[in-house]
C-alpha cells in the first residue's frame, strides 16, 4: 500500500476519568481529571498512521464550526491530509462524553453524532477518482455513519475493488441497536468486497456466534481483536494467537482504532501476517499508554527502540 484512506467517524472527545462506577441518577460525582482531543475511529486511526509515516487521508464530515476547525487544524498539525474532510454548515461536529473506570481503564461512551450522520456516499463517490490500485481503504465507525448504512453503499465498495483493486479493510464496531438479524444481513452484504473484517470479540460473538462461521459466505481473512489478551487471525484452515504487549494503560479509548493503524502500517512495510498481527499489538499498546492527550503518538523510531529493547 502507498498511501491510505480512512473512511470514519470524527468527533470531539471529552475523557472524564476515572470513576470507581456509575452513579446514581442525581448524584454528582468529582473526577480527577479530564482530557478533550480529536476523536473518533476515523481520527484515531488516521493519526496513528500519520505518526508511523504513512500518507493517510482522512475522509469523513465536520461541522463548520470552531470544533470542526480545531480538528482539522490538529489533522494537519500532525500530518493527515484533509483533501476529503467535509464540512457541514448545517451541523455541530460531533461530541463524544467519554467515562473511563479508575481500576480497569475500560470506557463508556455518551456520543452526539452531529455532522457524522451527514456522511454519505456522495462524500465517497468524490474519493473514488482518486483511489489507485496500490491503495488502502480502511472503513470504520461503521455504524456511527447511519448516512452510508445502505445497499448503495455496499454496491458502491463491491465496484471499487472491482475496478480500483487496492486493499480494503472494516471495522464496524457496535451496532447501536444491538446485533438484531436485519443487522447481520447488512453486514453480510458489505462484507463482500473486504479483504480484512478486524471486530472484537464481543462483536463477532454478536454477528455470527463462532468466528469460523464466516468463511461459510466470506473469502477473506478474519482479525479478532481480543483486548488485554491479544488478538487472533482467524483463516478458512486455521487459526493464530498473538500475544499482547503488557503495558501501564493511561485510558483504552482508541486501542481498536490503533491496532487497525499498527497492522496497516505492518502490511505496508511487507511483513507477513503473523508478523503484522505483532506491530498491531504493539502500536495498540504503545499508544495507550502514551499521555493521556495522544498527541505523541509512536512512530517508525518507538517501535524500533521496543524490538531492540526486546533483542
Amino acid at each position: 500500500m502507498r498511501r491510505v484512506f480512512v473512511i470514519g467517524n470524527i468527533s470531539l472527545d471529552l475523557i472524564l476519568g476515572g470513576i470507581p462506577d456509575f452513579p446514581e441518577w442525581g448524584v454528582e460525582v468529582l473526577v480527577p481529571g479530564y482530557v478533550m482531543r480529536p476523536g473518533g475511529a476515523g481520527s484515531n486511526a488516521a493519526l496513528a498512521l500519520s505518526a508511523l509515516g504513512v500518507e493517510t487521508f482522512i475522509v469523513g464530515t465536520i461541522g463548520k464550526d470552531e470544533v470542526g476547525e480545531e480538528i482539522k487544524q490538529a489533522f494537519q498539525t500532525r500530518g493527515v491530509r484533509t483533501d476529503f474532510l467535509f464540512e457541514e454548515a448545517e451541523w455541530q461536529t460531533g461530541l463524544s462524553v467519554a467515562l473511563t473506570h479508575a481500576v480497569s481503564k475500560e470506557r463508556s461512551f455518551f456520543t452526539e453524532l452531529g455532522a457524522q450522520s451527514a456522511l454519505s456516499l456522495t462524500h465517497l463517490k468524490r474519493v473514488y477518482p482518486f483511489l489507485e490500485e496500490d491503495d488502502g481503504v480502511l472503513l470504520c465507525g461503521y455504524f456511527l455513519s447511519p448516512g452510508i448504512r445502505n445497499r448503495e453503499t455496499a454496491l458502491f465498495l463491491q465496484e471499487l475493488k472491482r475496478e480500483k483493486g487496492g486493499t480494503l479493510l472494516l471495522d464496524t464496531g457496535w451496532p447501536t441497536e444491538g446485533w438484531t438479524q436485519e443487522v447481520k444481513e447488512e453486514i453480510k452484504r458489505l462484507l463482500a468486497p473486504f479483504d480484512y473484517f478486524l471486530p472484537n470479540e464481543k462483536e463477532i460473538a454478536g454477528l455470527l456466534g463462532e468466528a469460523e462461521k464466516i468463511f461459510s459466505f466470506w473469502s477473506g481473512l478474519l482479525v479478532v481483536k481480543l483486548g488485554s489478551v491479544g488478538c487472533c487471525l482467524y483463516t478458512p484452515s486455521s487459526s493464530f494467537l498473538q500475544s499482547t504487549i503488557p503495558v501501564t494503560v493511561q485510558d483504552t479509548i482508541g486501542a481498536g482504532d490503533y491496532f487497525n493503524a499498527g497492522f496497516l502500517w505492518a502490511l505496508q512495510e511487507g511483513y507477513e501476517i503473523k508478523e503484522a498481527l505483532f506491530f498491531a499489538n504493539l502500536v495498540a499498546s504503545l499508544n495507550i499508554a502514551s499521555s493521556p492527550q495522544r498527541d505523541r503518538l509512536v512512530g517508525k523510531d518507538g517501535i524500533r527502540e521496543y524490538v531492540r529493547s526486546r533483542r
